[in-house]
Order: C-alpha cells, then structure tokens, then sequence
C-alpha cells in the first residue's frame, strides 16, 4: 500500500503566490497613450461609456426617410401612369420594370432604415453615464496626458454619454460612491488597502474590495429600517389623532422623496409605494386608538 502522503498533491504556496502577482498588471506598466487609457477603462465597467451622436443619428435618419418618401411618390406616379391594370391587379403578370426596380430599391431602402431606427433604438435606451466617473476620467487625462486633447475630446459632451456598462441597483451605487468619498477623505490608510491593487497612483482609487459594498448595503438597510419604524414609534408616543395624521404624512412624502432619490422608480411604482407604506401605518394608527379607547372601558374598579 502506497503511504498517503503520495497520494496527495502538493501544494506549493509561492509558486501560487508568485504566479497571482506575475498576473495582477499595474496601469503604469502599459506605455503613455491609449495603452494605458485603455488599460484603465479595462479595469473598471463604469468607464465603458461612449458618444451618442444624437444629432448624426438625427441626420441620417432624417435623410433615409426622405429618400423613402421621395420613393413612395415615384411608385404612386408609375401606379398613375399604367395603362394595364392587368399588371395593378396581379403582380405576376405585372411586366413593368419601372415599377420592379422601384420596389427592388423600396425594399432594400426600407431594410436599411428599419435597420438604423433599431439602432437608434437600443443607443436611445443606453442610460447616460455617471457624471462622478466621467470627471474622475477628465481628471486622470488632464493629469497623466495620456491622449492628445482633439481625441480627449469626447468627454466634454456630457449629455450624449450613455454607459455601457450593466446598470446596477442605483440605490447601492450611490450610497457605495458616498461611502467611498467618505473613505477616502476620513481614512487615511484607505489607499494603501492590498485592494487598491490596479494603479500606484495615489490619486487612483478604483478599489475591488467588500468594504465598500458592505457599508453601502448596511447603510441601505439602517435607512429602510427608519424609514419603516421610526413613524410608528412616534405615533406610539401620541396620543393625538391629528398629530398622527401629521407624522404619516411627512413620514410618507419623505419615504417616496428619498425612494425616488435612491431608485429609477416609475410613477405606479411611486403611487404603490406610497398606498402601501400609508396604508400600513394607518392601520397601525386606528389599532392603537381602538386599544387606547377601550381600556378605560374595561377597567373595574374595587
């Protein structure tokens, strides 16, 4: 019988170790230019965002619908101006070839038009970029030089930026960029974190840890919490009907506020978020007045 220290692989902590850190590459071992650029948009998905070119798309769509136009009134005029209506009423005898070729370019027009307005479509739907990553990249150009400014120029049009990077809960993203300006204006040895591993820069921050996650999330669920059960502790401590009417109605206006804020809501999502979180406190409030009215009722005196 074989021992069973034969049987087992070895394992050898430094190559692994070595092999990890041969293939974690800085920014700054790409050379000046877009290998470096592109090395850093690499290394972070909110940094994939591009030009829209709202008004080029507008142009050409424009012109491919007027040439589709003028090329209906050429087929309406050669309709006009059959003498066979043996060739308008059946189409496999229809011998003119003005009006063959015409719908041969009609249907190749239409192909190409349909083809750029789904497109446009889905560049429309793109949801524009962040302005907080689009300035963190103006700022590493206008720092490193890496591009000449004609082809930096992109940046500057904020408005047609659209991110192409999968959208996130924006209520977390948030609350993780707030928690990361925090950081890095609080915590000194946030930089030096081994998470901070993608530039030796120390203006760079793109860091690929838990901490920042974690602390948005729990940040989330201590705002979830209040918002639920801080009105009904107050409306525990009034007895008052109208001053508990008062405190569900701040309580629900600052509730779909801060919802709206938080997340890309639609209005019915707004409108059912709102029944429902009144509707629970007021059930809450007319219970406690119930209990309230009938316990001096029930009180028995000896």
């Amino acid at each position: 019988m074989m021992p069973l220290s034969s049987c087992l692989p070895l394992w050898r902590p430094s190559e692994s170790t070595a092999t990890t850190q041969r293939q974690t590459k800085k920014i700054e071992d790409y050379k000046p230019g877009y290998p470096r650029f592109t090395a850093l948009l690499s290394a972070y998905e909110p940094y994939f965002f591009c030009r829209r070119f709202n008004m080029l798309r507008a142009r050409l769509l424009l012109l491919k619908q007027d040439k589709l136009s003028m090329l209906e009134e050429r087929l309406n005029q050669v309709d006009q101006q059959e003498e066979s209506l043996l060739f308008l009423g059946k189409s496999r005898c229809d011998k003119n070839t003005d009006r063959i070729s015409l719908l041969s370019e009609i249907e190749s027009c239409l192909a190409d038009y349909d083809s750029f307005a789904e497109r446009t479509h889905q560049m429309l739907n793109f949801g524009p970029a962040r302005r907080r990553d689009v300035e963190s990249l103006q700022n590493w150009l206008d720092g490193t030089g890496c591009l000449a400014r004609e082809e930096a120029a992109y940046l500057t049009h904020h408005r047609e930026l659209v991110s192409l990077a999968p959208a996130g809960d924006n209520a977390i993203i948030q609350l993780e960029a707030w928690v990361e300006d925090k950081l890095i204006r609080f915590y000194r040895g946030f930089r030096k974190s081994r998470f901070h591993d993608i530039s030796i820069d120390a203006n760079v921050y793109i860091y690929s840890g838990p901490l920042t996650k974690r602390a948005a999330r729990a940040l989330l669920l201590f705002l979830i919490t209040l918002l639920l059960l801080m009105p009904i502790v107050i409306c525990k401590s009034i007895s008052t009907i109208s001053i508990r009417i008062i405190v569900i109605t701040i309580s629900t206006v600052s509730y779909l506020l801060i919802l709206s804020w938080l997340t890309k809501s639609r209005t019915i999502e707004l409108v059912l978020a709102g029944a429902t979180y009144a509707a629970v406190l007021i059930v809450f409030v007319s219970s406690t007045s119930e209990i309230q009215t009938y316990e001096p009722a029930s009180t028995v005196k000896t």
